[in-house]
């Protein structure tokens, strides 16, 4: 009897005791000091009993989050409905109208939206076209190039006036640290121009999508 109870309790403390492999300190019920392989897995993806993910930190403790708190949160980096307004009378070189700085934590899909109202100095009567050109640039390489071209000839009027708007959206995988958009502007044909104000429906607008998968 006393040969039983012995075994017993012997069987107790093992079963209940922590178990290492490749180490005699084990810190969890399992603790395994390498490596892991399963050769036979299974796709569950269309399984929803399957919601949970496993994930380790940095001392390889394994466990899991819900597979519903997966996400890819966005952040709003800057939202601008008034730009300064630049008079732009160079037909070769563009004038800035815009710079903004973001730093991102971590690589992100940036994106970018744009809309720069435009007005020209002076009516133009002359029968000549005339390009309006908004360019988006990222980290000083031109990404998005908005242009309008409008003709004033006679057959649709001699007078070009009013305000016009170039728009444009730009998607942009970015890697962590800092990075800079910005609007630059041009106006052709000997057409001094302004660029920028405040008129309704300006925006120049970017967001980052972190995916946290």
């Amino acid at each position: 009897m006393k040969i039983l109870l012995t075994i017993s309790i012997l069987l107790t403390s093992i079963l209940n005791a922590q178990v290492g492999i490749k180490t005699e300190e084990p810190t969890r019920d399992l603790d395994v000091n390498g490596s892991l392989r399963t050769r036979t897995i299974e796709d569950k993806s269309a399984d929803i009993n399957y919601d949970r993910v496993l994930i380790a930190d940095s001392n390889g403790n394994v466990d899991y989050v819900p597979k519903s708190q997966l996400r890819q949160p966005y952040a709003e980096l800057f939202n601008l409905s008034s730009l300064p307004a630049v008079t732009i009378n160079n037909n070769t070189t563009a004038s800035t109208i815009s710079t903004q700085t973001i730093t991102l934590q971590k690589p992100a899909m940036v994106t970018v939206n744009f809309s720069v109202p435009i007005s020209l100095s002076s009516a133009a009567s002359d029968g000549r076209a005339r390009i309006l050109r908004t360019h988006l640039v990222v980290d000083n390489t031109a990404r998005v190039k908005a242009t309008n071209i409008y003709s004033n000839n006679t057959s649709f009027g001699t007078n070009l006036t009013g305000v016009y708007y170039n728009t444009g959206s730009y998607f942009v995988e970015l890697p962590a640290g800092t990075h800079t958009l910005a609007l630059e502007g041009f106006c052709f044909d000997n057409t001094p121009c302004t660029q920028g104000g405040s008129q309704p429906g300006t925006n120049f607008q970017a967001m980052a999508i972190y995916n946290e998968f």
